[in-house]
């Protein structure tokens, strides 16, 4: 459906395929006529540092002498006259005088005089305000019913002064418009029009179609027509427009219209252009109900309000038998039009039209809420709301409504107040709608329209592509099959099944990958068998070797007995001797392949939050570069190894498995918790479900051997690959950093061991020995070998490389020449930027030339060249020829004569520059050479400004790029600006500071104090962002909306997002102010949005501070003492819910004073306040529930813990383990340790105090509080009892590190200090370790409380590594550890009893602990933790 001016746009810009605002962009950008479209007209001015300006051109014809551009119009046939052109510059009159004759100066922005011409300018013209988003019915002489100018194209009135005989011989009877005005009087005369038209009318006894349009009618004519209506049994089309009816002649009208003897079938009745109000619409209601064939109703440009359009609309609602198809409400005053009943049940109306009234977010809602339940029965296909002052909460509303409608194809909304915050949601919720074609009017709002508009047209245009094909709905159903998302799909957030998880909360945890595989077992039944011959003897290994991969066996560990005194640096290859590897064969080939695929899909669009969120970009060509340098080593063993990178895409991943060019397939992304998240080669996720990839894997013509995932999410990918029929699997878990050097270390040593054919068992085993012994990071169980087997297997003892042919050429273009040399390199450290290098992305896509600006240390040159990279990376989707980066970096060396080698010598002449160099000709040739060498190419150039010092400099590098901008090459320019203030223009990204997560990784990543073995709290970048960034605001969809003085004190001490001074701090920070930096993170996070939610905040932390300060956790007091004021602060920004009543209510009286003296502007401000009063209120009534209704909510809760315990006790067993049968058992040892160093583990409900720690050095574990005063414990008190007054006396002499109001603190929470050695009396122990835990038996938190149970796990983490790390200092190598938890009976026991053993688990296995014994509180807690242990994989030592 289009309208006039959309027909017209389609005939001028059909040979681009582009129509109306697309089409009036295209010619704006190019300088291009508009209404051809192909002549250029102006000419663009390129500047570095203002906007750019666009010359007119004047072209002289050289057949004729004429011309063929004038002064910026386009004088070709078709397009503008010569008088037209000069007439519309002002150089002469209408009538063809001389413009100095002329009183007065037409101005060529003049809109009237565009009018006066009837030039129909896409460009210059103003559209009208009913017609912009509306359509004209083909062949339809009723168009007024659209919405739309009754007049043609070329003027012409739509009716003749005689009466005309369609094809089927029915008469239409028409009314001249000469009589527009002329008054009939009060009575008919016998040669009234009006009279002779009805007579003839009823005389032929066929008319069809009666219009009377601008003809002054009176009441005496109504009345003759309404007796008229009982013999026109033929009339079918009722065309009233300006008339200029009033209410008392509708009512006339439509009570005659309701008569029993109305006999007109009317079927199309138009009211248009009149002064019908409310009580009109009203009387014609009850003709509405009554009628049977009415389907097209016009009633726009009238005083209709509310009552007049909800009458209708219910009228039309009550009456099933009348089939309404087109409504026309334009331009009246409408603010509700329905409280949603028409459209929650309505099926036949197939147009709306409610522009230029007062519909508002409200209205919108009603609309959309009835769509939504209407889903299945609505046929609504074209929709206006422009001109209506719809909000973003309205556009939330219609993007809710698109997310499952399937019958709208046109939707109007321009000229309203929606921002790119509603334009995200619509975005969002498109990509689940496939049937809407085009929203009009999206330029006339405040939507960014680089991005959001132009992923918005791009979304709609592959919908059109959809409706158009013939094999949609079998593409839906395959789509549906595979769950992968198109390339525009992928905008929004992944949809599908979840990918299998483990139970654990993080993959970061200890058995993540133990749980995640031996729970699912080997690879399924479709695994091929291994066909490779070894040499070894063993007939059971080889027997074992070709058998299917079945159900894997928990791991065997290594017993070692541990060396008195480790030793810091081990060699690797002297302490495997100890474990048994296969001797691999001799290489059967010289030549293989490493298929590298690396996904890096910068953002997707979430729908909760209509925010672009952002994909953590790795650095893969350093990865690349690590396989590269160690596929060197094949040679070796006189072999060759190719390494080959791609983009992981779709299409190059089936590419791959159909030309079977590599055994070794290498994954590399971050990953998505939900699907295999490969990339669509432009920025965006293109998701593929598991079942999807077994599909794609039984497509493969030769099987992989083996797959190496890197990635954040690699337990989860490594499953699927391993079920898809992968007989080996490695996952390298990628931490979010850009550069993750253990991840690399690990990757070097595997591909090493692998690349001088050492069995992939053995390789495995040497890399990730590696990484320990180098103390990059402790936690090698993130490295795992998939299907996991025991160690006396020989499953994996298989060469990977060498024995089989490959392929010589991969799946990449053998022209394909890697030019990546031009580019400056990657920073080492380089995050929090995808979403900026995604808007730079879509901006090139819009624009010639985007300008990059930010402030000093904003990392401009980083992120342009992160871009070029990821472009010159998939040159093949991007569609370019060239990336170069100028001036080039010094180390770059061009070959003479090339492209690129001229560039250089150009720029390195405008560098130096002080005069005019295009005055030389050297320069002008070297110029011309660039221009031709460019012809038929696309490339992109990145330039950093800020080298062009000199005004000199600056002009030619301007001259140049215009030169180069206007020669008609296809060229994208990327501009690095000075960190000036430069005035706001449309094709700049301006860097704004790095968010707090990202902040935070980047001090991490840089910190000197974050290391392995240093700082107990957070010993990577990843603990260091969990621990500064709480679970409460990493799940804030936008964190720009939410600010707090913790969060603001952190980031200025971390350097206030800024790049440059993140680094800085990290570097710099002294051990003193890192300290307090922690201290401060640990201080709770609050958040506040309404009353009732300040004074809960209120009373929660005065209820914390009081129990801090009884338990004598002073330090912890103080911070709760900080929160507390912080809230005390916000009383005055919050008003309580009867002061939001009350000034509702004065709103409601000024709305109505507004209305009644039809101040519609005032108005409708108002009630945008009224509105904004109205969620207020909501949000306090929704805040916090009443007391009664929170006491029976805990009520149920302690019900629910009840019956829990009753289940329990009734089962004998540990809830989430029933499956083991161990619930009987309340003593354990268990072997724990690495297969270097063995600890044994203990587990008993008996006393620590009776704990022997034999030879070793040992200590006891004692839970204190801040003062470290042990007497508030009977435990301790015990403790304190045997240990006699030497223990008494030492811990009483521990000095303090701060004074409070409240007392001397001496240690903080997290944190220990130890007594000792000693003589302690009775006491087997020498040490005594205090610590400070976060928790303690007496308290308890809900299980939805995630800040809580985050602190407890941070601290808890930090307290247990405190207290190894004094155990290590003082040489002790036997600990006796007391459990701790929350309340034993509480809703979150099972879970902190969980944590605590996981992490005390986990810290351990790489301690230089020989004995660990674990004190349960009882017997059930002791059977519980035995369960965890073997849950874990943990080895059961024999004697138990």
């Amino acid at each position: 459906m289009a309208t006039g001016d959309q027909l017209y746009d389609q005939m001028a810009g059909g040979d681009l395929g582009m129509v109306g605002e697309e089409f009036e962009e295209y010619c704006r950008k190019n300088g291009l006529c508009n209404l051809c479209g192909t002549t250029k007209t102006h000419k663009r001015e390129f500047k570095l540092m203002k906007k750019n300006q666009w010359k007119s051109l004047t072209v002289e014809s050289k057949s004729d002498g004429g011309f063929v551009v004038y002064k910026g119009y386009c004088v070709q046939p078709g397009c503008f006259t010569l008088d037209q052109a000069r007439r519309l510059l002002g150089e002469i009159g209408p009538g063809g005088q001389d413009a100095d004759s002329i009183a007065e100066t037409i101005s060529l922005a003049s809109t009237s005089t565009i009018k006066k011409m009837g030039v129909k300018s896409r460009l210059l013209k103003k559209k009208k305000k009913g017609g912009s988003s509306s359509s004209k019915k083909k062949g339809n002489d009723f168009d007024g019913l659209t919405g739309f100018s009754s007049k043609s194209r070329g003027g012409k009135s739509r009716s003749s002064t005689r009466s005309t005989v369609s094809a089927s011989g029915s008469v239409s009877s028409r009314i001249s418009r000469d009589d527009d005005d002329r008054s009939v009087g009060s009575a008919m005369t016998s040669n009234s029009k009006v009279r002779l038209s009805l007579q003839h009318l009823l005389k032929e006894h066929s008319g069809t179609l009666l219009d009377l349009s601008s003809t002054k009618l009176h009441h005496v004519h109504i009345s003759e027509l309404v007796n008229s209506l009982g013999i026109a049994s033929t009339l079918n089309t009722l065309i009233l427009e300006n008339c200029k009816l009033n209410d008392n002649e509708i009512e006339v009208l439509g009570n005659g219209l309701a008569r029993d003897d109305a006999v007109a079938p009317i079927e199309r009745f138009s009211l248009r252009a009149n002064r019908l109000g409310n009580r009109g619409t009203v009387s014609l209601a009850a003709w509405f109900k009554k009628s049977k064939h009415l389907t097209e109703l016009d009633l726009s440009k009238n005083q209709i309000g509310s009552r007049g359009a909800t009458s209708t609309l219910h009228a039309f609602r009550d009456n099933p038998n009348c089939k309404i198809k087109m409504l026309n409400f334009a331009h009246n005053e409408i603010w509700d039009p329905d409280d949603g009943s028409f459209f929650a049940s309505n099926s036949s109306l197939q147009l709306l039209n409610l522009e230029g009234n007062f519909i508002h977010d409200e209205g919108v809602e009603a609309i959309a809420k009835g769509m939504i339940r209407n889903v299945d029965n609505t046929n609504l296909k074209h929709l206006f709301l422009g001109w209506n002052g719809i909000g973003d909460e309205g556009a939330i509303q219609l993007a809710r409504m698109f997310a499952s409608n399937t019958s709208l194809e046109t939707l109007g909304l321009g000229e309203n107040d929606i921002t790119s915050v509603g334009a995200r949601a619509m975005l969002a919720c498109l990509a689940s709608n496939a049937t809407l074609r085009e929203i009009t009017g999206l330029y006339h709002n405040q939507i960014d329209r680089k991005f959001i508009i132009a992923a918005i047209k791009r979304l709609l245009q592959s919908h059109v592509e959809i409706i158009t094909d013939e094999t949609k709905e079998d593409q839906r159903m395959q789509a549906a099959v595979e769950a992968s998302m198109s390339a525009m799909d992928t905008l929004a957030e992944p949809i599908g099944e979840k990918m299998p998880a483990p139970d654990e909360v993080s993959e970061s945890s200890l058995d993540w990958a133990e749980k995640l595989y031996n729970e699912g077992g080997g690879t399924g039944d479709g695994v091929p068998p291994i066909l490779e011959i070894t040499t070894g003897t063993d007939p059971k290994a080889k027997q074992e070797e070709v058998e299917p991969l079945g159900k894997s066996a928990p791991p065997v560990e290594e017993k070692v007995k541990p060396a008195a005194t480790p030793t810091p640096k081990v060699d690797i290859a002297s302490e495997m001797q100890g474990m048994s590897f296969k001797q691999m064969a001799p290489p059967r080939t010289k030549f293989d392949r490493i298929m590298v695929f690396q996904a890096a899909p910068l953002a997707y669009f979430n729908r909760n939050s209509s925010l672009h969120h952002a994909v953590p970009l790795h650095e893969f060509g350093h990865e690349v570069n690590i396989l590269r340098h160690v596929a060197k080593d094949a040679g070796k063993v006189d072999a060759e190894i190719e390494v080959e990178a791609q983009p992981a895409t779709l299409d190059n991943f089936r590419m791959f498995l159909e030309k079977g060019t590599a055994g070794v397939l290498h994954f590399s992304c971050h990953g998505h918790p939900d699907q295999l998240a490969f990339e669509n080669g432009a920025g965006y996720i293109d998701g593929l479900q598991p079942d999807a990839l077994k599909k794609i894997m039984a497509t493969s013509k030769v099987p992989i051997k083996l797959v190496v995932v890197n990635s954040f999410h690699s337990g989860r990918i490594g499953k699927a690959f391993l079920d898809a029929g992968v007989p080996h699997v490695v996952c390298c878990h990628h931490s979010e950093v850009f550069r993750d050097k253990a991840s690399g270390g690990f990757i070097k040593n595997l591909y090493r061991g692998l690349a001088m054919n050492k069995s992939l068992k053995q390789a495995f085993h040497m890399a990730q020995e590696a990484i320990r012994v180098e103390e990059i990071t402790k936690h090698i169980e993130r490295y795992v070998l998939l299907p996991r087997k025991p160690e006396d297997e020989f499953y994996h003892d298989i060469p990977i490389f060498y024995t089989r042919t490959v392929p010589e050429l991969g799946i990449a273009d053998p022209e394909y020449e890697d030019d990546s040399y031009r580019l400056p390199p990657l920073p080492r450290h380089f995050m929090g930027r995808e979403v900026d290098m995604y808007e730079i992305l879509e901006a090139l896509r819009a624009d010639d030339v985007v300008r990059l600006g930010g402030n000093r240390g904003s990392g401009k040159t980083a992120v342009a060249t992160a871009v070029c990279r990821y472009i010159n990376f998939r040159k093949k989707t991007f569609k370019y020829d060239n990336v170069f980066w100028m001036p080039p970096s010094e180390h770059v060396k061009p070959e003479e004569d090339t492209l690129f080698g001229d560039l250089c010598g150009l720029f390195r002449k405008i560098l130096e520059s002080d005069h005019n160099v295009w005055e030389d000709g050297d320069v002008i040739e070297c110029r011309e050479r660039i221009n031709i060498e460019l012809e038929g190419t696309r490339s992109l150039f990145a330039i950093d400004t800020r080298l062009f010092e000199t005004d000199a400099a600056a002009q030619n590098l301007e001259d140049f790029l215009g030169d180069l901008l206007n020669s008609g090459n296809a060229l994208k320019i990327i501009l690095i600006t000075p960190s000036d203030d430069l005035p706001p223009e449309e094709d700049t990204i301006y860097l704004k500071n790095l968010d707090f997560k990202a902040t935070a990784l980047l001090f991490g990543e840089v910190s000197r104090f974050i290391t392995p073995n240093g700082c107990p709290a957070a010993q990577s970048s990843d603990e260091f962002g969990a621990l500064m960034v709480p679970p409460s605001v990493a799940k804030l969809q936008d964190q720009t909306k939410f600010s707090s003085s913790r969060r603001t004190e952190l980031m200025g001490h971390m350097g206030g997002g800024n790049p440059r001074a993140i680094i800085k701090a990290a570097k710099q920070m002294p051990a003193s102010t890192f300290i307090q930096l922690i201290g401060m993170a640990n201080t709770p996070e609050i958040h506040v949005d309404s009353a009732k939610t300040l004074q809960a905040a209120i009373k929660r932390w005065s209820g914390e501070k009081e129990k801090a300060v009884k338990a004598k956790n002073h330090l912890r007091a103080l911070d709760l003492e900080k929160v507390l004021n912080e809230l005390d602060a916000m009383r005055s920004q919050f008003r309580t819910l009867d002061d939001l009543i009350v000034q509702e209510a004065e709103l409601q009286k000024k709305l109505e004073a507004a209305m009644s003296s039809r101040q519609y502007k005032e108005g409708n401000a108002i009630k945008r306040e009224i509105l904004a009063m109205k969620r207020l209120i909501m949000q306090e009534k929704r805040a916090v529930p009443d007391e009664n209704e929170q006491a029976a909510t805990d009520r149920l809760a302690d019900l629910q813990v009840q019956m829990q315990k009753i289940m329990q006790l009734a089962n004998n067993s540990f809830s989430s383990l029933d499956h083991l049968s161990v619930d009987d058992r309340v003593a354990a040892s268990f072997n724990m340790g690495s297969k270097y160093h063995n600890c044994e583990l203990t587990i008993s409900p008996q006393s620590a105090l009776e704990y022997d720690p034999g030879d070793d050095m040992g200590a006891i574990i004692c839970w204190t509080n801040e003062c470290c005063d042990v007497t508030l414990s009977e435990g301790n008190k015990v403790l304190m009892e045997a240990g006699g007054p030497n223990l008494q006396r030492d811990i009483s002499s521990l000095p303090g590190i701060t004074r409070t109001p409240w007392g001397l603190g001496k240690c903080g929470t997290g944190n220990a200090v130890i007594v000792g050695p000693g003589n302690y009396d009775d006491l087997l122990f020498h040490c005594i370790i205090l610590a400070v835990g976060p928790t303690s038996r007496d308290v308890d938190y809900k299980p939805e409380d995630e800040d809580a149970l985050h602190y407890i796990k941070i601290m808890l983490r930090s307290c247990i590594r405190s207290c190894l790390i004094l155990a290590k200092h003082s040489q002790v190598h036997s600990i006796a550890f007391p459990t701790l938890t929350t309340k034993m009976d509480g809703a979150t026991y099972d879970t902190t009893l969980l944590m605590f053993f996981k992490i005390l688990v986990e810290e351990a296995r790489h301690s230089d602990l020989n004995r660990l014994h674990i004190t349960a509180a009882s017997e059930n807690e002791a059977s519980k933790l035995i369960a965890m242990g073997v849950d874990m994989g943990l080895e059961l030592a024999e004697s138990s």
